[in-house]
């Protein structure tokens, strides 16, 4: 019975009802929704869930994961809540099925615009007709508008600006620009210039121009346009020069002439192994052997083969500098010898073009040249692109209100089902239709309601195992090749047929069919009545185990006498000599008469003893009296015999029956769904006819022609004659042991009857 609770600010008064074992709210009206947010979190069914449900569009899924982290918690909910409440006038479509709104169920007047906008796109009708705005209205209006050459991303393509303004030479720029990486994409998916890319080029080119001008002069291009090779040939040897002239040095600090200072064992090394131009080994070293004249010759035989090529770069593409040195009085005494005067004197003429380099501006704008940027720079119309942007931005903000439109369908579709899974599970406990179901699974002659995905079975069922719930995981599989894994909750008939291995068929909510196949169990009570009758099923399977292993070994022994006896007899028929040269035939020829012939592998008779066969007889006497006084018991008891057998009925059954119905009532879908990712709130329990209706089992539809003969079926054993004889049998032992007397006349007594 639902009871009425206030506990929202300002004294709204709230409907609960007990479902599942737990005070849920209960949803009425739109009021009821719009005052969600203020209703005490404790009181809620569930805290987070799993962005995924069933019959939930992706689109409102992604739109409650506003963090985007895989997860729509109670926040979320609120939110979407207090964002249709700003939208709609009223909430209480939310209760029907649909998926469309009233145009005069917008609060702004700018929803409104956009509800009209949509409208117009979609009907190309100046004043649309319809009143209603559908999710496919959205869809579609958003999907022509964002085709649209200014759709409000700010975003403008070198196409979109040569439709527009009709100036190839400002689409050439555009597109320079965006192909140099100053681009972002639209929402077309397109790649244009918005307004950030457009100033940072704008800024990055002049900065370029203004660094270029500054480099052009004879001081920092001391060789003009071949300045810039020569500094490339310069910055690899550099190093190496500045060794080979530090070494020399060193030699005339030593008084060594024309060696290599040290070197000698790295270049027995060398040596010892198979030498390739450009081996790192080869480059360690010095480009030339040390010289006390401090003059290098770059043409020489003797430079390390490593190195030559770089040096021979070096020389051609400084040559010019070299010319300048010998004019103002180098000592080189011949064009390609490079003295130390030489040497500093080409990097100071050098230094002025690498320190302009250093100050080169970040960007990639360099990449289009001069010539290109100043033609970009001084395009008439680039001044207009500014405003172009502008303009197209300016649509943003019609574009986010038909994509609040778009949000207030999808919430008016899609969120009081969330609500009903969430706040409530009013959809699992009314109506059997959970979010979180996935499917129907048929196996065992049952169709299991109680099905879910589950993306990492291992650790799902450490949870779910406290939910005393019998829980099947199955494999699911298709021809296409898809996959997934599914834990099914068995809650009506019994496990006896439910093993590893067994195959059924599941059905997901679109309709599709998977093979399932049982994969792991979690063994629960399913059921009083399985519980009753599992005390006996499992005497009868231990004394069917027994009877199978004793038939085994009674089969083993009995196999081993035959081959025994077939051996002798084969022995036999051929002549075998025995151990000492008898024959077998002669052997069995000089046994003595009446004496038995062992038939064991020891070769000694066995005899059955007196004593064994008085010891069986006592044991059976034993029993039969022990039968007999159970019998005599219970016949003493008159009256009484029927509740007798009802407590040693209860003895028997009465323990797994209150173990079964403890777990029963103890059954709890909340660890199910949080192994799986929900916070579910308290607990929801599965009760016993709840139970019942989630798993089906298989009766025959009312009406149908039944027939009973069965061709195949089993030959039919007298069971009323074997229990009349068996009647007999006892009346007549209770009659010979008088526990019949009292009901009796003395003269049908037995001891009257046989004279004592």
């Amino acid at each position: 019975m639902a009871k009425k609770v206030d506990t929202a600010p300002g004294g709204y008064k709230w409907s609960f009802m007990r479902i599942g074992g737990v005070d849920q709210v209960v949803l009425r009206n739109g009021d009821d929704i719009a005052h969600i947010p203020h209703l005490d979190q404790k009181l809620w069914a569930a805290l987070a869930m799993p962005k995924k449900g069933d019959g939930i569009r992706p689109e409102t899924l992604d739109l409650l994961d506003a963090d985007k982290d895989g997860r729509i918690r109670a926040p979320d909910i609120c939110a979407a809540i207090d964002f249709a409440s700003a939208g709609l006038t009223w909430l209480d479509d939310f209760f029907s099925a649909g998926d469309s709104i009233k145009i005069s169920n917008l609060k702004t007047d700018a929803l409104t615009e956009a509800a009209q906008k949509i409208l117009q796109i979609v009907s190309k009708e100046s004043v649309p007709r319809a009143q209603d705005v559908s999710l496919n209205d959205t869809m579609i209006a958003l999907e022509r508008f964002a085709e649209e050459k200014l759709n409000g991303d700010g975003v403008v393509s070198p196409e979109d600006v040569q439709s527009i303004t009709g100036s190839e030479a400002l689409a050439r720029a555009v597109k320079a620009m965006v192909e140099l990486g100053y681009a972002r994409p639209d929402i077309r998916g397109k790649t244009g210039l918005g307004k950030e890319e457009y100033e940072r080029f704008i800024s990055d080119a002049k900065a370029w121009l203004e660094w270029n001008a500054k480099g052009n002069n004879a001081a920092t291009k001391p060789l003009r346009d071949a300045t810039d090779a020569a500094w490339s040939a310069f910055v690899v040897v550099k190093d190496k020069i500045d060794d080979w002239f530090l070494r020399s040095r060193l030699a005339l600090l030593t008084g060594k002439r024309e060696e290599a200072l040290g070197e000698e064992e790295r270049l027995k090394a060398l040596f010892a192994g198979k030498i390739e131009i450009g081996s790192p080994e080869l480059l360690a070293l010095p480009i030339a052997a040390p010289k006390t004249s401090l003059t290098l010759d770059l043409e020489s035989a003797a430079l390390n083969p490593g190195w030559a090529g770089a040096l021979e770069t070096f020389r051609r593409t400084t040559a010019a500098l070299w010319t300048e040195s010998a004019s103002t009085g180098a000592t080189s005494t011949k064009q390609g010898t490079v003295s130390a005067a030489d040497w500093e004197a080409i990097k100071a003429r050098l230094a002025p073009y690498g320190a302009w380099l250093a100050e080169k501006p970040a960007g990639e704008v360099g990449a289009l040249g001069k010539d290109m940027l100043t033609e970009i720079i001084g395009t008439p119309e680039l001044a207009t692109l500014p405003a172009l942007i502008q303009e197209d931005a300016s649509k943003d903000t019609l574009r986010e209100r038909m994509l609040d439109v778009q949000k207030l369908v999808l919430l008016r579709r899609d969120l009081m089902r969330i609500l009903r899974n969430f706040v409530n599970f009013s959809d699992f406990y009314l109506d059997r239709k959970g979010i979180f179901q996935s499917g129907h699974l048929f196996l065992d002659a049952r169709e299991c309601e109680l099905c879910i995905d589950v993306e990492n079975p291992s650790a799902h069922a450490l949870l779910a195992s406290m939910s005393n719930v019998y829980l099947v995981y199955c494999d699911c599989t298709r021809k296409d090749g898809s996959k997934k894994t599914i834990a099914a909750g068995f809650t009506a008939g019994d496990a006896d047929n439910l093993f590893v291995g067994r195959n059924g068929v599941f059905y997901d909510k679109d309709g599709l069919d998977w093979d399932a196949r049982i994969t792991r169990i979690i063994a629960q009570p399913i059921s009083i009545r399985q519980a009753f009758f599992s005390p006996y099923k499992l005497l009868a399977r231990s004394i069917e185990n027994i009877v199978q292993r004793r038939a085994a070994t009674a089969e083993s022994s009995t196999q081993a006498k035959l081959n025994s006896q077939a051996e002798s007899a084969v022995a036999t028929v051929v002549g075998e000599k025995k151990p000492g040269g008898v024959s077998a035939a002669a052997s069995s020829v000089a046994t003595p008469a009446g004496t038995a012939m062992s038939t064991g592998p020891s070769g000694i008779s066995k005899r059955m003893d007196v004593g064994t066969v008085a010891a069986i007889g006592v044991a059976l006497g034993s029993i039969g009296t022990m039968v007999t006084n159970l019998l005599v018991g219970f016949v003493g008891m008159g009256a009484w015999l029927p509740i007798g057998i009802l407590v040693i009925i209860l003895l028997i059954s009465g323990p797994s029956m209150l173990l079964a119905y403890l777990k029963l009532r103890k059954r709890n879908l909340g660890p199910i769904l949080d192994a799986e990712g929900w916070a579910v709130n308290g607990r929801l329990k599965i009760n016993v006819p709840f139970g019942g209706a989630l798993t089906h089992l298989a009766a025959l539809p009312p009406g149908v022609e039944r027939k009973m003969t069965d061709p195949f079926g089993e030959k039919k054993r007298p069971w009323g004659l074997y229990i009349a004889l068996a009647v007999v049998v006892v009346l007549a032992l209770l009659w010979v042991f008088g526990a019949v007397d009292w009901i009796l006349p003395i003269a049908a007594q037995f001891g009257t009857v046989i004279g004592r």
